[in-house]
């Protein structure tokens, strides 16, 4: 039986007993019982190799990720996975829930078990602790990826999108079908895509020459229950809008959710555009006007950048920071017909 074996058969990974065998790093007190006892009962005797075996000689990869019930989070976990595999190293996959303390909890654990890298897309761009830790955590020779979203004041790599000409785009949509009375659900302040994308949002407007009215500017949270109370409050003003502009794919759910529930009918009595595509609604052939990216390819791209920062080591002196382009895919839901 070797360690890898062992490890299998208590339901614990090799570097938990790779940590009990040397006494390093945390192990809980139940856990490090059942390891003692599993070695005792299966007379395991570790050999040299076993012995030196730290979590690092696995090939492991972080990933922290904010909502892992954004199908855009999944596809970039996909993309991940798939390079990964590729190259022989496995993921270990930790969610935020967008909560700044779970996040840095994570950031200790991938310090502390001395993961190989980390791919990371921080709660927000903001946060000085984070930053920190990160740049820690870079310095002590485990490389950083940002994926989505940046971090203020930090000299990382990493891969996103052009938020701000993204939301500018798919807005001029609106306005060229008509509309002026056109109304957006944003993202949390804390979130650099979130406040690029309302940035687009105002600068199409002021562009057409279109007054910003305070009414038709509602703060979202990248969530579909705060979106869909969001729908409600534009939908019930005196003077409602006829198009919404939603800042990601959950947002725009919960729009969608209120619509139904309303029975409201898109493209004749509301139009939308929302930011990111949404498969389940690509299967059943629903006509959503759309600016797009490709999430998977995001992926790939952040852990080949992670994998060439492994190979060669030394942090360029100029961060590589790469842009996935975007699409506008009109199908018809911007328009009022």
């Amino acid at each position: 039986m070797n360690i890898k074996e062992l490890a299998k058969t208590i339901g614990v990974s090799s570097a938990t007993v790779s940590r009990v065998i040397n006494s390093s790093g945390y192990v809980s007190e139940e856990t490090r019982k059942k390891v003692l006892s599993a070695i005792e009962e299966y007379q395991f005797v570790p050999s040299a190799v076993a012995r030196s075996l730290s979590i690092s000689d696995t090939l492991c990869i972080g990933v922290i990720i904010p909502d892992i019930e954004n199908d855009y989070f999944s596809s970039i976990i996909s993309g991940i996975s798939e390079v990964a595999e590729q190259s022989g190293y496995s993921i270990h996959f930790m969610g935020t829930n967008e909560n700044r303390e779970i996040e840095q909890r994570f950031l200790n654990t991938v310090e502390s078990q001395r993961l190989n890298g980390v791919i990371i897309t921080p709660v927000s761009e903001m946060d000085e602790t984070t930053k920190d830790k990160l740049l820690h955590i870079q310095a002590s020779g485990i490389p950083v990826v940002l994926v989505d979203r940046d971090i203020k004041g930090g000299t990382f790599e990493g891969v996103f999108v052009d938020n701000l000409s993204g939301a500018y785009e798919g807005v001029n949509a609106l306005i060229a079908a008509g509309h002026e009375k056109i109304a957006i659900i944003t993202g949390p302040e804390t979130s650099k895509p979130g406040r690029d994308r309302f940035k687009g949002y105002k600068k199409a407007l002021a562009d057409a020459g279109i007054s910003l009215r305070d009414e038709y500017m509602v703060s979202g949270d990248f969530k579909i229950a705060k979106a869909y109370s969001c729908t409600k409050q534009l939908l019930n003003l005196e003077d409602p809008p006829t198009a919404i502009f939603t800042s990601n794919n959950l947002t725009t759910l919960g729009c969608l959710k209120y619509f139904t529930e309303e029975k409201i009918k898109l493209g004749k009595q509301i139009s939308i555009i929302g930011f990111d595509d949404i498969e389940t609604l690509k299967i059943i052939d629903y006509k959503l006007s759309v600016i797009a990216r490709d999430a998977k390819q995001q992926g790939r791209v952040a852990m080949k950048l992670l994998l060439e920062r492994l190979k060669n080591k030394v942090i360029p002196e100029i961060p590589i920071r790469q842009n996935i382009p975007y699409q506008v895919i009109l199908r018809g839901s911007e328009k009022l017909k």
